[in-house]
């Protein structure tokens, strides 16, 4: 007999639930507010749809230059390129036509002339005036920027909140908290300091092998536009990158999204780091010179200690064996006795130019990289580490380019390592009409090519063994429709982890969105991929197709001035060649509720969720406090709600909550517990 689902089982209780949030919601429906702008989050979802890769250190730099931006908007008649691509909000191509339509038409006079703007529909430009304004005064620049480190913003955040339980280890030296404390100042766009401290659930503070404090300090300062010559400087800590990635890319930047055709690198190359993450990031310092129009040239030096895991000698003779460590630790945790060994445990110094010549349309730049680490990486043998880097140095070199003619545009990078592999990705963006925007992009990732800060827009998650085509398209061409389409196709030349053979794999993507007013949006989304890996389905050997088809179905609704209602269907189905079938599903109701003449705001959601196994987990993006990313990976059965709470004391000080509560009815893995677990975050906003 058929067991009962989740849904089934609860059918009732979900529904009296269901209602409830939406009654609660209606209350707030006279209320004189200001509509919660759910911009932030929708990017956020598709730049970070699996949480397979994603960290909060990914998104925190875009969320804090999304909050300053929304604060202090840029002027839409004096903002810069790397400005344009730094807020992923455009396409590359619309980028250009809007520099290339200012250059021709003058000073916009109004946020109304954005229409004219060819590739620019009224919903880019929604999403823009968040962030922008028209200005048709003089230029506000006119203090000296030294001025600027006493009369820029001040912000101090500090943060506590407590784990799961499965994360916090039994032999750990500190108690089950997060803290962390980061200071800001920023002005003008211009300059920015700031310091940033933290400790992971776990790791001991202010005593153990923490005695001077947090675990993690951070500080950097950063300065654009000093003058005519000195572009960018950074001191302390700083994220770069170069060309499409494939030589050197540390900072966040999207891969295969619902934002089909944002697909190219861009913007500056040097950017200034604050967030908790303790991995991805340069310390030393950097800068971006000048020279006339047409040349620049970025040079970065690096110099930290990096967690790795250090192979120990064996007994015999010990003191005449050199030390080695067999990979990097990115994880950040310190809580044990092993990961303290592996703490700091290397020395890694990194040596970077970059010189770029650019005319009207395109531009062409040399960029070269070298790494070097005081002992020797040597990886535990496995076949599928036979082309991985092994040795104390690492040296490599690309050329990059972009090139647009009317509404195209061409783009690429190409790299070589010294031990003489090739790594290629090569583009083309193209508008053949107002309405339609079409992308292209052939990525040739040589197996043999090695890389360490290499991550170009790929499957894999480093800079090789991949070859495979990218085809994307957004259609505009109804009125308050859109639609986006991508499909992948690629193949891996040489064996990966779990993978025993060269593979294939394909993937595709279909987003319908309508919107029917300013106040009532929905979308359709499928998304499938297959991926080959080895078999797991007794008496069949070798590689089998492994498919993952996602179904969601979205829909926003502002009931009010003040009150937004958001509601979710999404079903996964994964299905193992001449293997099982198995499904998972989430549901769940949002409520955001932002009054203009109170001072408390608040967003609260309440989902189901019920999953076969750990292949259908379902992924929900979730309001988190500011500068925090949640997408949590659900599987079994169960439910989850969580309570988001921000109260404006004054002008200078917010305090923010969050409490959020998971009740597992049924765990899928053996090692899960079933119950009720309760978590919360709360944080204090400073600002003057």
């Amino acid at each position: 007999m058929r067991r009962p689902t989740f849904i089934e089982q609860n059918a009732g209780s979900i529904l009296q639930r269901f209602l409830l949030a939406g009654f609660f919601c209606l209350i707030f429906h006279a209320l004189s507010a200001q509509t919660d702008d759910p911009v932030t989050a929708e990017l956020l979802e598709n730049f970070f749809r699996d949480n397979e890769t994603a960290s909060e250190s990914d998104a925190q730099q875009f969320l804090e230059n999304l909050e300053t931006w929304r604060n202090r908007p840029l002027d839409l008649n004096t903002i810069s390129r790397e400005d344009l691509v730094a807020m992923h909000l455009l396409n590359s191509l619309q980028v250009e036509n809007f520099l290339s339509y200012r250059a021709q038409m003058g000073p916009f006079l109004n946020e109304f002339e954005l229409q004219a703007v060819p590739g620019w529909e009224l919903s880019d430009i929604r999403r823009m005036l968040n962030y922008t304004k028209v200005r048709n005064g003089l230029d506000q620049r006119n203090t000296q920027l030294w001025e600027g480190i006493y009369k820029g913003d001040n912000e101090l955040l500090l943060r506590v909140g407590s784990i799961r339980s499965g994360f916090y280890p039994a032999d750990a030296e500190g108690d089950p908290y997060n803290r962390g404390i980061r200071y800001r100042h920023t002005y003008d766009n211009r300059l920015r300091f700031g310091f940033t401290a933290e400790s992971d659930a776990g790791e001991a503070i202010f005593r153990s092998s923490n005695r001077n404090g947090f675990d993690f300090y951070s500080a950097h300062l950063f300065v654009q536009n000093l003058n005519a010559t000195v572009k960018t400087v950074a001191l302390g800590d700083y994220s770069a990158r170069f060309g499409q990635g494939v030589l050197l890319q540390t900072g966040f930047w999207p891969g295969k999204s619902a934002e089909t055709v944002s697909v190219t690198r861009g913007g500056r190359k040097i950017n200034a780091y604050g967030a908790f993450g303790e991995a991805f990031f340069f310390r030393g310092a950097a800068t971006t010179l000048a020279f006339g129009k047409h040349v620049e040239i970025t040079a970065l030096y690096s110099d930290r200690r990096r967690d790795g895991n250090i192979v120990a000698p064996d007994t015999i003779d010990q003191e005449f064996q050199e030390i080695e460590f067999s990979s990097l630790q990115t994880s950040g945790l310190h809580r044990t006795r092993s990961e303290i060994q592996d703490e700091k445990a290397l020395r890694e110094q990194v040596g970077g130019l970059s010189s770029e010549f650019k005319w009207k349309n395109g531009q062409v730049t040399a960029n070269g990289l070298y790494i070097t680490y005081d002992k020797p990486w040597t990886p535990q043998p496995a076949p599928y580490r036979k082309y991985i880097f092994q040795g104390q140095s690492l040296a490599a070199a690309s050329v990059d380019y972009n090139w647009r003619y009317r509404n195209w545009l061409l783009f690429g990078e190409t790299a070589r390592s010294d031990n003489g592999g090739m790594a290629a990705v090569n583009g083309l963006l193209v508008s053949p009409d107002q309405h339609i925007t079409l992308t292209a992009m052939h990525r040739a990732l040589g197996k043999d090519y090695q890389s360490i800060y290499g991550s170009p827009f790929a499957e894999v998650s480093r800079a090789s063994n991949e070859q495979g085509m990218y085809l994307g398209a957004d259609i505009r061409y109804i009125r308050r429709w859109q639609i986006n389409l991508y499909a992948d196709v690629w193949k891996h030349p040489w064996l990966r982890y779990g993978v025993s053979s060269p593979s294939r794999g394909r993937e595709f993507l279909a987003r319908v969105i309508w919107t029917k007013s300013k106040t009532f949006s929905a979308y359709a989304l499928w998304q499938a991929e297959v991926k080959e890996r080895d078999s797991d389905v007794e008496g069949i050997n070798g590689l089998l197709e492994n498919r993952r088809d996602r179904f969601r179905l979205h829909a926003s609704y502002k009931v009010g001035a003040g009150v937004e209602l958001r509601s979710r269907i999404e079903w996964t189905i994964f299905s193992v060649q001449n293997g099982t079938t198995t499904n998972g599903f989430i549901a769940y109701q949002e409520a955001a509720i932002k009054p203009l003449s109170f001072p408390v705001t608040a967003t609260a959601r309440y989902a189901v969720f019920d999953t076969d196994g750990f292949d259908t987990r379902v992924y929900a993006f979730e309001t988190d406090l500011f500068s925090a990313v949640s997408i949590p990976a659900l599987s079994g059965r169960g439910s989850r709600a969580y309570l988001n709470l921000s109260w404006r004391v004054n002008k200078w000080l917010r305090l923010e909550g969050r409490v959020e509560q998971t009740n597992q009815l049924r765990a899928v893995t053996s090692t899960g517990d079933t119950g009720r677990e309760v978590f919360w975050k709360f944080q204090v906003r400073m600002r003057w």
